[in-house]
């Protein structure tokens, strides 16, 4: 037997005698590595810049996956997800300083190079959320921090698209150029569309409204403005009221089509709002009671397309039927005065119009109670 210590008594429990019990195992204590979560951390981040620099064949991702996970359980989420956030912002700066050499170049060109990047960053966010998946899985959704996908649209918002920068003014005023050459009738090349359709799906995907700001407003102002002036040229001139219609109905048309090739599609209803508020809503009253061209003219002379059009398009605007039903029982009580006592010419005109309600304003109450109320 091997001797016992002098002072084993010292360090080794006995049980009591006659009593035995189970051996006591303690767990095994890792000795911390104050450094480790540090280096580890720092060689992810090279390989983050390494997949912006497109170098992401020459590295091994099964170890970046082991390191990332080595760094969560070694209590270092925190660490690795702000070296996540500031390596995606820095590359992002890298970007857009290299875009300045295109300032003075064409839109296709400047739009090609943003959209170029544009394609860069987001594969590099997409290979970066699959190096940390761990973490964003045991760390991110449990804190509730913000995804690495929107850390990366972060880092774009505020290192390429900021406000003191050059691309938003560039890209409004290439949409508004584009739209201004189609609109006078000249052809916009297919790849220069395409680039900016592009650039319309980037601002979208980014968010925080920078779409609505950067795009969409300008070009609604733009269009309030167009609509506006034609509006005012249109009722100077000897304009009929369906003609007027007419003309609206095809610019508001002409404008959604436009946004179709460049804008985002949420943006078709918001111009066709716009159109019709400036050239339609504005000049209600003057529409429908216009002499010679106006609603009892239209219902005199049965233009049926006319009375259509002008129901489809006041009805959509404020004030709009309302305006069309005091101007048709106005109508109807002449109608009823100038008949006077003869109730077979009342009965035909009344079915007459009854019909007419039905199909052509597709039944509407309020135009049935105007003419129920004269003919009772």
């Amino acid at each position: 037997m091997y001797p016992i210590p002098a002072d084993a008594s010292a360090t080794v429990q006995r049980p009591p005698p006659g009593r035995r019990t189970a051996p006591r195992i303690q767990p095994f204590k890792r000795v911390a590595d104050p450094d480790f979560v540090l280096r580890t951390c720092l060689t992810l981040s090279s390989a983050f810049r390494q997949i912006y620099a497109g170098n992401a064949a020459d590295l091994n991702f099964e170890s970046l996956y082991r390191c990332t996970y080595n760094v969560c359980v070694g209590h270092g989420d925190e660490v690795l997800y702000t070296q996540v956030a500031t390596t995606m912002a820095a590359e992002v700066e890298k970007l857009a300083g290299s875009l300045d050499s295109t300032a003075s170049a064409s839109d296709d060109e400047f739009l090609r190079e943003l959209l170029g990047r544009w394609k860069k960053h987001s594969n590099a966010v997409t290979m970066i959320r699959d190096v940390v998946m761990y973490m964003e899985r045991s760390f991110v959704e449990f804190r509730h921090k913000a995804p690495v996908r929107e850390l990366g649209l972060r880092a774009w918002r505020d290192g390429m698209l900021r406000p003191d920068g050059e691309v938003r003014p560039r890209l409004r005023a290439a949409l508004l150029q584009m739209a201004r050459r189609d609109r006078a009738g000249e052809a916009v090349d297919v790849p220069l569309r395409d680039l900016m359709a592009g650039a319309t799906k980037m601002l979208v995907e980014v968010g925080d409204g920078l779409y609505e700001e950067v795009l969409e407003a300008p070009f609604l102002d733009e269009v309030r403005w167009l609509c506006a002036g034609e509006s005012v040229r249109l009722l100077a001139s000897p304009c009929g009221c369906g003609e007027y219609l007419r003309t609206v109905e095809s610019m508001m048309d002409a404008e959604k089509a436009r946004v179709s090739r460049f804008l985002d599609a949420q943006t078709e209803e918001k111009v066709a709002a716009v159109v019709l508020a400036e050239m339609v809503e504005k000049n209600v009253a003057r529409l429908v009671g216009m002499e010679g061209s106006g609603l009892a003219s239209m219902l005199v002379d049965g233009r049926y397309w006319d009375l259509t059009r002008m129901h489809r398009l006041l009805g959509r605007v404020q004030g709009g039927v309302p305006a069309m039903r005091d101007c048709m029982n106005a109508h109807f009580q002449e109608m009823k005065n100038t008949a006077g006592d003869d109730e077979r010419l009342l009965s035909r005109e009344k079915e007459r119009y009854r019909e007419m309600i039905n199909g052509v304003f597709r039944g509407e109450a309020s135009f049935h109670a105007a003419l129920d109320s004269c003919f009772t």
